[in-house]
């Protein structure tokens, strides 16, 4: 074999030339004839266009141009997921049943290879009507076995890179390609809008946002109630107020109490001076003759008097003279006490500088106690602001409190308002038969079948012929015991070859 070259070849096809072109011949022949007879087979081609929203600009409450939910902005990317459940229902043999429903099975295949199709398919059936007579098999009814039957003949695939599905059919009738994927697509959008089709769910989301509204008017009355009852309309507002009025009233405390000192302090200095300061001035003074003792001293020498004369008649120790004595002792006793029988009488005038004084220490006297009073007032006031703040702080934790129900009521009624709204519009969409999925392409009729394909046939059964006949010219040389080469020479003699001599020679 390494002694074969380009010349061996081209002297064996030339010498088995004639099986080459034989071969070639029938081979090239059986193609093209097959070719000829088998029924064209054209395929026909639709899209589906899939995207996550059918409505673009779906209006529901809250949704509006400034609204930061509008679905006209967001934009939500279809999964590979959706495609792949898009796909798998355009191919799935319920929708296939549902597309031929109204159509009547075709009894047999037409056209000039129809007999053999037809034969064909009957010996193909026949080991499957077999098993499913030996297992009790449930036979299928002409429908069924059609859809199965052009199940095997539709394909779907995704676009690379994009949200289309194509839709692929293929048969022997250019316009039932085009009818069947008519009648497929319409079926396909029919169940579709049906399985999206809800119609108790706007009902469901309509009781739901009734009863929401219901809970959002009592949580407004409660938060209503509260604020009248509270006083309180703008917590910032009012706080601000409340916290500026303590400011100002522990001011105006701080300074009524540093007046109230500096008034007591100067009501002291007032006292002090007062107090050291005479209230009259002395303006004349003379003694006067004590009437009580001018009286009292010829009361007494009359007692001597008397006691005298009595000694002539009694005893001194007699009870008429102790009498007289013990008047006479009392008498004396008064008249040593008193001053001499002098009394002195002077005469006295109003002090100014007391006058004065004793004004100024009434007037501070009135400025403390209007003062005192002042300080109670504002004092008062400023534990009143401190306790208003504090109930404040109360109130406002249950004021945010009833503004969150309110909040949530209200969110919980506009979200199942915005659902009824857009069950609402869905249903309306269904019924127009808007979906999340479109024909982006209707099916048209093929113009060219797909298969068989004449030039390429063509050309392949011819290289196919020239490669058969090839190897036929190889068999025959390999098994013809005759020597034509030198490289046969020198492989079956182990030598070299010297020279060879032709016919002429």
């Amino acid at each position: 074999m390494n002694h074969r070259d380009l010349t061996y070849w081209t002297e064996m096809i030339f010498r088995r030339r004639v099986t080459v072109i034989e071969v070639a011949a029938v081979v090239f022949g059986l193609v093209v004839i097959g070719t000829i007879m088998w029924p064209p087979v054209y395929q026909g081609t639709a899209k589906i266009f899939v995207r996550d929203n059918r409505a673009e600009l779906l209006v529901s409450p809250g949704m509006g141009p400034n609204s930061q939910q509008n679905p006209a902005v967001v934009s939500n990317p279809v999964s590979e997921e959706d495609l792949n459940s898009e796909m798998e229902l355009l191919t799935s043999t319920y929708i296939i049943k549902r597309a031929i429903e109204p159509l009547q099975p075709p009894a047999h295949e037409k056209g000039i290879a129809a007999p053999v199709v037809n034969g064909v398919n009957y010996l193909l059936s026949l080991p499957g009507a077999g098993y499913r007579a030996m297992h009790a098999a449930p036979n299928l009814d002409s429908h069924e076995a059609w859809a199965l039957d052009l199940g095997q003949h539709l394909s779907a695939s995704i676009i690379k890179k994009s949200d289309i599905i194509e839709v692929n059919f293929r048969s022997h009738d250019p316009a039932w390609s085009k009818q069947f994927l008519d009648l497929l697509l319409s079926a396909y959008l029919d169940y579709h809008a049906h399985i999206s089709h809800d119609p108790a769910a706007e009902q469901f989301f309509s009781r739901q946002a009734k009863l929401l509204q219901g809970k959002l008017d009592d949580a407004e009355n409660h938060l209503r109630d509260f604020q009248i009852q509270s006083g309180i309309t703008s917590v910032d507002d009012q706080r601000s107020g409340l916290v500026e009025r303590l400011d100002q009233l522990q001011l105006a405390y701080d300074k009524n109490q540093s007046d109230l000192a500096f008034s007591e302090q100067q009501a002291a200095s007032f006292k002090d001076l007062l107090d050291g300061t005479p209230a009259r001035l002395s303006k004349e003074t003379r003694q006067v003759q004590n009437m009580a003792l001018a009286q009292l001293k010829p009361q007494v020498m009359q007692l001597r008097a008397e006691r005298a004369e009595l000694l002539t008649r009694y005893q001194p120790d007699s009870e008429r003279i102790r009498q007289i004595d013990a008047k006479l002792a009392a008498a004396q006793k008064i008249l040593d006490t008193e001053d001499h029988l002098e009394v002195s009488e002077k005469s006295t005038d109003i002090n100014p500088l007391w006058v004065t004084e004793n004004t100024n220490l009434n007037q501070a006297k009135a400025q403390v106690a209007a003062l005192k009073a002042s300080q109670d007032s504002i004092g008062a006031q400023v534990t009143e602001t401190r306790k208003q703040l504090t109930d404040m702080a109360s109130n406002v934790v249950i004021l945010d409190r009833l503004q969150r129900e309110v909040q949530n009521a209200k969110d919980a009624y506009l979200s199942y308002t915005r659902k009824s709204e857009e069950a609402r519009a869905a249903e309306a969409l269904n019924r127009s038969r808007i979906l999340n999925v479109s024909v982006a392409q209707p099916a048209t009729a093929p113009l060219r079948p797909v298969f068989p394909n004449v030039p390429i046939n063509t050309a392949a059964g011819l290289i196919l012929g020239l490669a058969l006949g090839l190897v036929a010219a190889y068999r025959q040389e390999e098994n013809d015991p005759k020597i034509y080469s030198s490289a046969t020479i020198a492989e079956l003699a182990g030598l070299e070859v010297v020279a060879v001599l032709n016919d002429e020679f």
